[in-house]
């Protein structure tokens, strides 16, 4: 019995033994480009102050092909332009044919081939970063980010395709969520069924790729043809984009600016509508310029369509907006260019004056009004168009 719990110690000293010293320590981690590397065949250690990894998973992370010769103990790692050698025990290495010198040599350990993590990094035109607070390796490739345009570029285009195939729920597969998206789709498919726009992409800028992350540029035209009045634009977005589990999704897209595609000419351009109608969206605007010139929130909240839903919030803002600002405004001519039954598209031309001096400027804006059941006009929403200052 003592001799069998000798031989146990004995094993269980010469597995202690096998395990190799860095394993008391917290495990290294390796991260390419935002994504954690997962070494099956052995963990990543610390030699000579040089982090070694087995070979086969970190050279295919970095998007090479691995041909391990067991007879001479070289590994070598292939791409289109590259060819890496190492040798077990060669502080000398070949990157495309030329020697370099190595600050670790590869070993073999139980079985499993462990070159230098730098230097591979670094050969392969990337970076390495040792953080010593997390026993961590930050590796930012400088690979060919081609693949990644072309994959961000066809999200783009296959969003908007989405978009103008009414396929809310195909739109809303290409965009990360953080909870159900049953809301998100449904309000996308009552929007469908009240707008006809033609949306196309004018141009796509990628700004940057940073790992799993990608800023991008677009501009987007949207042009109606049909359902209710929404004015054609030309819409500036930033949008953000993350990859997640190899995949390019949208997190965000913010306007940047916005241009109404209405030109003075066709604002001023008269369409046939009703007498009675066209005078009391006369009317409806006059009395909504008014309210504003007297800071009457009220009575301008009462030339509306936003609903008791948003009153309160519309209160809050225009109370801020009239202590910050004073200003008086002078509607100079309005035309209807557009007109349905329950809604209609107006084109205002006005000039704003500071009261606390003497510039003014003279501006440019859509009015969109709807016709309630009851008869009654009210602005829906606007889109200024432009503007020009004058003394």
């Amino acid at each position: 019995m003592k001799k069998f719990l000798s031989l146990m110690g004995i094993s269980l000293l010469a597995l202690m033994l096998a395990v190799p010293a860095f394993a008391a320590d917290k495990p290294i981690t390796v991260n390419i480009n935002g994504s954690n590397v997962a070494f099956t065949a052995g963990s990543p250690y610390l030699k000579n102050n040089s982090v070694l990894v087995p070979f086969r998973v970190i050279f295919e992370k970095l998007g090479m092909k691995v041909l391990w010769d067991a007879k001479t103990g070289t590994v070598t790692g292939t791409s289109s332009n590259l060819e890496i050698t190492l040798k077990i025990g060669s502080n000398r290495a070949t990157v495309n044919g030329l020697v370099k010198k190595l600050a670790t040599a590869p070993v073999s350990s139980q079985g499993t081939t462990y070159i230098p993590l730098r230097f591979v990094a670094e050969a392969t035109g990337g970076s390495a970063v040792w953080d010593t607070a997390s026993r961590s390796v930050m590796i930012l490739t400088s690979v060919d980010t081609a693949k990644d345009e072309k994959e961000i570029t066809d999200l783009i285009h296959l969003s908007n395709e989405y978009l103008n195939s009414e396929n809310a729920a195909g739109y809303y597969s290409l965009v990360v969520h953080h909870s159900d998206q049953t809301e998100s789709i449904d309000n996308m498919k009552e929007y469908f069924k009240s707008y006809d726009m033609v949306n196309t992409i004018e141009s796509v800028d990628i700004l940057s790729i940073q790992g799993n992350e990608a800023i991008v540029h677009t501009v987007e035209k949207s042009v109606r043809k049909g359902g209710r009045y929404l004015p054609d634009a030309q819409v500036e977005y930033l949008n953000t984009l993350v990859r997640k589990n190899g995949v390019w999704k949208i997190e965000s897209s913010e306007s940047q600016d916005s241009t109404v595609l209405l030109t003075p000419e066709q604002g001023k351009t008269a369409a046939v509508l009703p007498h009675h109608d066209a005078a009391a969206i006369k009317d409806s605007l006059s009395k909504y310029y008014a309210a504003r010139n007297a800071k009457d929130i009220d009575g301008l909240i009462a030339q509306t369509t936003y609903g008791k839903d948003h009153e309160a919030a519309l209160k809050e803002n225009l109370t801020e907006y009239f202590k910050g600002y004073n200003l008086v405004y002078t509607l100079n001519s309005s035309n209807v260019f557009y007109y349905s039954a329950d809604e209609a598209a107006v084109y205002v031309e006005y000039t704003i004056k500071e009261a606390d001096s003497a510039e003014s400027q003279t501006q440019s804006s859509v009015y969109v009004f709807s016709k309630s059941s009851g008869g009654l006009w009210t602005v829906d929403d606007s889109y200024l168009m432009g503007s020009n200052t004058s003394n």
